[in-house]
């Protein structure tokens, strides 16, 4: 039975380095091959080898008249498609020559999955702030196929999916145009309209993916994806839950209760300062006790881009709920595993609980320090 593929790449710089093996790509035996790359920068010009490989049969390209972002442009580039299945690939990735090989022998062995979650591995990092992302777990989806025989999502640098399973779910376009939540949301709504059944993993269909800028430091990257995922709660109540504030919403009441202080009782405001002061050191402490469990690389400058990368993403977090008035957003956290969930303040781990040990002890010696 012959197979259809329809591999959609968003892409921004179109290079060719990355892109023409991914467009040469073999393709399998009694399988329909289209490529729909679609380039989200209205400026670009493609290189003439790119050009030479767009036919408008095989390979389709599509400029953008002006940025459109992450959600708009895979939701276009799928609907110029029409095969039974759609891989999403990254534009910056090394792909292995027998990819759709891979991808379409699973399709033949397991023709009713809803779809596949490839293997995305990346280079051992060198860098400081490279070992501290590692250790954050935040690039744990890269490898989920590797760790689970399925999950509830996986990252589109390498995915596929059923068009059937698919239906009308669509990425949204709430999210950061530049990306961050709208795939968690997009695959989860696919799971949850097939009876929520876990897309298979397929390490065997692993791509390399790069470290981004060389390994520079970026930290607007995980503050976009704070701000992204904190509509995810919203959008998707079912996975939603509350747990005890996170550091920048500590800090936050704290300020609340000091302008009511200042109002009210004067007298507080001390306290409160110092409240604000142990909440810094506390998540410190606990951070570097959770980093050491994790086995991240024993050095200063990790644990302090693990400390900044934890707070930057909270205060994302933070800022997407505020921004759109959304008070009950503060302690609102998501699911990932796809299960519904409503509180989890039980659910701990060594952070937690090094928290949970040490707050208390800093109110006792809060109040017998503004009370001597």
């Amino acid at each position: 039975m012959s197979v259809q593929i329809d591999v959609v790449i968003p892409s921004f710089r179109l290079e060719e380095h990355y892109l023409l093996p991914i467009l040469s790509l073999k393709r399998p035996a009694d399988t329909e091959i289209r490529f729909f790359l679609v380039a989200d920068n209205p400026t670009i010009v493609p290189s003439p080898a790119i050009q030479q490989l767009v036919d408008n049969k095989r390979v389709f390209l599509s400029i953008n008249p002006e940025n459109l972002g992450a959600a708009r442009t895979r939701n276009k580039a799928m609907e110029m498609g029409s095969a039974e299945w759609i891989l999403f690939l990254d534009d910056d990735i090394t792909v292995p020559p027998n990819l759709l090989e891979i991808y379409a022998d699973a399709i033949h062995k397991h023709p009713r999955e809803i779809g596949f979650i490839g293997l995305v591995n990346m280079p051992p990092p060198v860098k400081a702030f490279s070992h501290a992302i590692v250790a954050s777990g935040s690039m744990d989806i890269f490898r989920i196929a590797k760790d689970r025989e399925g999950f509830a999502w996986g990252a589109t640098a390498n995915m596929m999916i059923s068009r059937k399973a698919m239906g009308e779910v669509r990425f949204s376009e709430i999210f950061p145009k530049a990306g961050g939540g709208e795939d968690v949301d997009f695959f989860i709504n696919i799971r949850e309209r097939n009876n929520y059944a876990d897309f298979r993993s397929l390490p065997e269909a692993a791509v390399e993916h790069p470290w981004w800028n060389n390994e520079a430091v970026n930290f607007k990257r995980p503050f976009r994806y704070g701000i992204g995922n904190s509509r995810l709660p919203e959008r998707n109540p079912r996975y939603a839950y509350h747990d005890f504030p996170n550091t920048i919403e500590t800090i936050f009441l704290a300020l609340l209760a000091g302008i009511v202080a200042a109002i009210v009782k004067p007298s507080l405001l001390p306290a409160i300062g110092w409240f604000i002061a142990g909440a810094v050191v506390i998540e410190v402490i606990a951070g570097a006790v959770q980093s050491a469990k994790r086995k991240a690389k024993p050095d200063v400058a990790v644990y302090y881009y693990l400390l900044a990368l934890r707070l930057i993403q909270e205060a994302g977090m933070f800022w997407g709920n505020i921004s759109r008035g959304r008070i009950q957003g503060i302690t609102e956290r998501f699911n990932y595993n796809g299960v519904a969930r409503k509180v989890q303040f039980y659910r701990s781990n060594t952070y937690k609980l090094v928290k949970w040990v040490l707050y208390p002890l800093l109110i006792v010696l809060i109040w017998r320090y503004t009370s001597a």
